[in-house]
């Protein structure tokens, strides 16, 4: 009797068991599927996703992709992989095995290439230039991307508001390379007056140039001394000698004034009498 309950009571066990929805494990799936359609709609089966990410160390990395901004740019019309060029229309992508963030940054120049062969002659060019030492400590050098964006980019030609974006972004664009550079744009006339927002104050690249930009020391650089008087008449019709010799204030004011005498005198008055201040006020507190 106890034999035949104890065969019953399994059974109705097995049967409530069978009967309860099957939760299906992640190992169950092929995730080796081809996507539905080769355009951003394809992509976008999972990116559209906000919950797409992953777990990397202690760190929830997402991989959702806000299509509003990409389809606000110029770049609307064209496929992801014309950008992820090294992502094939399958799934999961290989990431780890990749650099796809630097092929994206670069893939600019499959489209836009006059800009592309104006940078591989400049100073920030990826390309080992003739006569030159490679040197593995250096800093990585700026991509299309680093400067100009991703999805979010704005289309700059005939577009005031995508040109106004970039210029106020130029102390982050420039300054996370040359932060010494940035922090010494401080000239009453052009840096201070850029930090304030003024819409007629340089940014760096107006003074440097762009995508073909030079060091200082070559006699093409637009801000070497030999052609200082033509990068000035851009924005000021009066330029002679006496003119630029301002120039060498733009990123040198503060060592100017620690060179000055005067300055230096008063600066060293001002901080003992701050001192000495300092130090009567403490007998009162």
């Amino acid at each position: 009797m106890h034999l035949f309950r104890r065969i019953i009571a399994a059974l109705l066990v097995a049967a409530a068991v069978w009967a309860l929805p099957v939760v299906a494990q992640a190992q169950d799936y092929d995730l080796n599927f081809t996507l539905p359609t080769a355009g951003k709609s394809g992509c976008m089966v999972c990116h559209a996703d906000k919950n797409l990410g992953r777990v990397k160390g202690s760190t929830w990395v997402s991989y959702w992709v806000d299509p509003t901004p990409l389809d606000a740019g110029p770049h609307a019309s064209i496929m992801c992989a014309g950008c992820h060029v090294d992502f094939a229309y399958k799934a999961p992508h290989n990431i780890e095995q990749t650099e796809w963030a630097r092929t994206a940054k670069l893939s600019c120049k499959n489209c836009h290439q006059e800009q592309w062969k104006a940078y591989s002659q400049g100073v920030h060019s990826i390309a080992t230039q003739p006569g030159e030492t490679i040197d593995k400590n250096a800093p990585e050098k700026p991509l299309c991307g680093d400067c100009h964006g991703g999805h979010d980019i704005m289309a700059l030609t005939e577009n005031p508001q995508g040109k106004a974006k970039l210029r106020s972004e130029g102390e982050q664009i420039c300054g996370r390379c040359h932060k010494d550079f940035s922090e010494s744009y401080a000239d009453y006339y052009h840096g201070a007056a850029y930090q304030e927002g003024a819409t007629d104050a340089p940014a760096c690249w107006q003074c440097h140039g762009w995508h073909d930009i030079l060091p200082s020391s070559d006699r093409r650089a637009k801000v070497h001394e030999s052609n200082l008087q033509e990068t000035c008449a851009q924005c000021h019709s009066m330029t002679n000698e006496t003119y630029i010799s301002y120039s060498g204030l733009i990123h040198k004011r503060q060592q100017a004034y620690e060179e000055n005498v005067v300055y230096s005198f008063i600066m060293t008055t001002k901080a003992s009498i701050q001192e000495f201040l300092g130090h009567i006020s403490s007998w009162f507190t």
